[in-house]
């Protein structure tokens, strides 16, 4: 072949490439890659790749500037993360989904926000994103905190609850049950734990304890052959009450569980396959024809996360941005509305179910933005409130205030709030009396017993009225206790917190909370965490700590805002919270040991003491007169009013919504009355406050130590 010739072969070679490339550019599509931190057979990447799928079909995602784009999701396992975390920035992923569980997700934080990419977790501890810096770590699926909640509000207003007992199987579901105890509490309901020991085997124990207590449910927490395990003794041993489990549906609880057994079991998730719905019907049919399974909560946070991710792409911002903005998207498990939620959350929907003579789910409740939503269809197990006793019949005028009647014949009441007090007396059956005051937790109830007071264990009366208006009164001393032995610090870090403060926290305004945290072991405490769920309001606050040394301590500032009425709260401060500091068995422990006793509180409009002398005095300092003092009598004047609280001891035990204006409004109180007297008042201009009399000198002078509200 000539050197001609073989110009004319190359060039007539080349311009078939070019024709060629030019050709196959016309029809070339870009790709985006999604990154999925699952296992191979794992729920969420399935509803992942589905939703690919269904984006493909669709015509792929049409950028800003007119390009379309198919979309790939590239898995890796989450078994290590360095990894995964590699593979994901091999791949040039534009977004990551995973990983699932909260524990993965803190141990690999600072790994994905690394990749400088928006990841999507299903985690639902509401903890577990405080350490996020980078604001771009979204959660898929509602919150533990909402989660709870749901279940609440089921549990107390559906199936009219008034007493629970929770069980704990692992060291792992912690935070969680945490969350529905603060939950519960906000409600009034102070669940009682039960913790399953591995070196003492005590599940019978826990049955037998459960089936003599007889409350109204149990609630469940740990992996799902433990809580079969565990939901088998407790039936076996005469209860049946209802019982919470959030995995009733898993395969490993059903293989143990008898069939006849399961109908009933309350589970709360943020979707089910019998959610009654368009998108979610059409979900789980295409989900079962593509995989020959049902779906579950996982695989609609994967399938949602990828549409989210389709939309968002759409735009000009950057992705982290377009996400942050959607606006009411129509998801599989419900509207999702990132721009009205708090940061990095995406859903606010919960689902409660309870299973019916099948063994199937049926939804009973649901809600959106910590609001009930109507359930548009539901078959199989119905919802029926529990029946209510009847032995002793609600008085037909009732009395104001908070009441108790007495069930049982005979009913010891003693000196304190235990069985370790003395009995010093009985009240009878249908005895109607009023409570002065009750312990932190409400399980026992303090009454006027033949002028001393009395108490009464509350799981005995049946008890009405608003009881967050009686005070908590602390308990009276037993006996002084014996010297006890001094114990040698342990080895390894110990982190306990020492001291909370402040006693009041003002509602509307954030405050700063002092958690003073100190490391009591032998050994450097690396990075921690202590966080809390707040009332009224149930707001999640955290912060993390860089490390303690041995011996050192700290104070930490939590900053809630609390929102509700106000009244005395019993929250868990919980230190080390994703469990990220090895304490040994001692340190761990006491981990979630600390209760912070405060009352939440209206904002003050003025407050102090005064001497007042005979004539008119004005207390909200708007130079009306509220009240005058004659040496003998203290009058209202014009609209103002009082009502004597005199089962608070002083204004500290007092607040705004405990000054019940349905009670007895007085217009004048003699010098007897008020001797030492707790008044609640209403001022001439409408102003709520208190006063209490230190001091009554009949033809003198009055001492006042007053609050007045805003």
């Amino acid at each position: 072949m000539t050197a001609r010739c073989i110009y004319l072969f190359r060039a007539l070679a080349l311009a078939i490439l070019l024709l060629v490339g030019f050709n196959s550019g016309l029809s070339a599509q870009y790709t985006l890659r999604i990154g999925l931190i699952d296992a191979p057979d794992g729920s969420m990447l399935a509803g992942a790749r589905l939703a690919a799928d269904h984006v493909n079909a669709a015509g792929g995602v049409i950028g800003a500037d007119g390009t379309v784009f198919q979309l790939s999701v590239v898995d890796t396992a989450p078994d290590h993360m360095e990894i995964a975390a590699a593979n994901m920035r091999q791949a040039s992923v534009i977004a990551v989904i995973g990983p699932e569980t909260n524990q993965a997700l803190a141990d690999s934080m600072a790994l994905l926000q690394g990749l400088n990419v928006p990841i999507f977790t299903p985690a639902t501890s509401d903890t577990v994103l405080l350490s996020d810096t980078s604001n771009r770590i979204f959660r898929s699926r509602a919150r533990e905190s909402l989660l709870a909640k749901g279940l609440a509000d089921y549990l107390l207003n559906a199936r009219n609850i008034n007493s629970i007992q929770t069980v704990q199987l692992d060291a792992a579901s912690t935070v969680n049950l945490i969350t529905l105890a603060n939950v519960l509490a906000g409600f009034g309901i102070r669940p009682s734990n039960l913790r399953y020991d591995e070196g003492r085997l005590n599940l019978d124990q826990i049955a037998e304890t459960i089936a003599q207590t007889a409350p109204d449910a149990v609630a469940i927490y740990g992996l799902p052959r433990a809580a079969a395990q565990a939901y088998n003794g407790i039936r076996a041993a005469g209860y049946r009450g209802d019982v919470v489990y959030a995995h009733a549906n898993d395969p490993d609880f059903i293989e143990i569980v008898p069939a006849a057994s399961l109908p009933g079991i309350i589970s709360v998730s943020s979707w089910s396959y019998s959610l009654d719905e368009a998108a979610s019907r059409d979900f789980t049919l295409s989900y079962a024809r593509a995989f020959g399974k049902l779906p579950d909560a996982l695989s609609t946070a994967g399938y949602d996360s990828v549409q989210l991710l389709a939309l968002a792409a759409s735009g000009s911002g950057t992705l982290a941005e377009e996400l942050a903005a959607i606006q009411s998207f129509r998801g599989v498990q419900g509207q999702l509305n990132p721009s009205a939620l708090p940061p990095a959350e995406i859903s606010s929907n919960v689902v409660v179910t309870r299973l019916n003579e099948y063994g199937a789910p049926n939804v009973v409740a649901r809600y959106r933005d910590q609001e009930r939503r109507e359930i548009q269809s539901e078959t199989g197990l119905r919802d029926t409130p529990s029946p209510q006793p009847s032995s002793t019949p609600i008085p037909t005028a009732t009395p104001t205030g908070y009441h108790l009647i007495v069930q049982s014949r005979f009913q010891n009441v003693r000196s304190g709030p235990g069985l370790e007090y003395e009995v010093i007396g009985q009240v009878l059956q249908g005895s109607q009396l009023r409570v002065l005051g009750a312990t932190i937790d409400y399980s026992w109830l303090v009454i006027d017993y033949r002028g001393q007071w009395g108490w009464l264990a509350a799981y005995l009366v049946e008890s009405y009225g608003n009881r967050h208006l009686v005070p908590i009164i602390q308990p009276p001393a037993t006996s002084t206790p014996g010297p006890t032995a001094t114990t040698a610090p342990p080895r390894e870090p110990d982190l306990l917190v020492l001291h909370v403060d402040p006693a009041r926290i003002t509602l509307g305004q954030s405050t700063s909370v002092n958690v003073t945290v100190r490391n009591q072991g032998l050994s450097p405490a690396g990075n921690f965490a202590i966080a809390s769920t707040f009332e009224p309001g149930g707001q999640y606050v955290g912060i993390n700590q860089a490390g303690l040394a041995p011996g050192q301590q700290t104070i930490l500032q939590l900053r809630p805002t609390l929102n509700g009425p106000s009244g005395p709260q019993s929250v868990i401060i919980v230190v080390d919270l994703n469990g990220e500091v090895y304490e040994g068995p001692v340190g761990e422990a006491n981990n979630q040991s600390f209760v912070y006793n405060y009352i939440a509180d209206r904002p003050v409009l003025t407050s102090g003491n005064w001497m007042i002398a005979p004539g008119s005095f004005d207390l909200d300092g708007d130079a009306v007169s509220d009240f005058s003092w004659t040496g003998n009598d203290l009058i209202a004047q014009g609209n103002a009013a009082m009502l004597l609280m005199n089962h608070f001891a002083s204004l500290n035990d007092a607040h705004y919504d405990a000054i019940n204006l349905s009670q007895a409004i007085i217009n004048t109180l003699n010098a007897d009355q008020l001797q030492n007297a707790t008044i609640g008042i209403v001022t001439a201009d409408g102003h709520r406050g208190l006063m209490r009399l230190t001091d009554v000198r009949r033809n003198g002078s009055l001492t006042v130590e007053y609050r007045v509200y805003r």
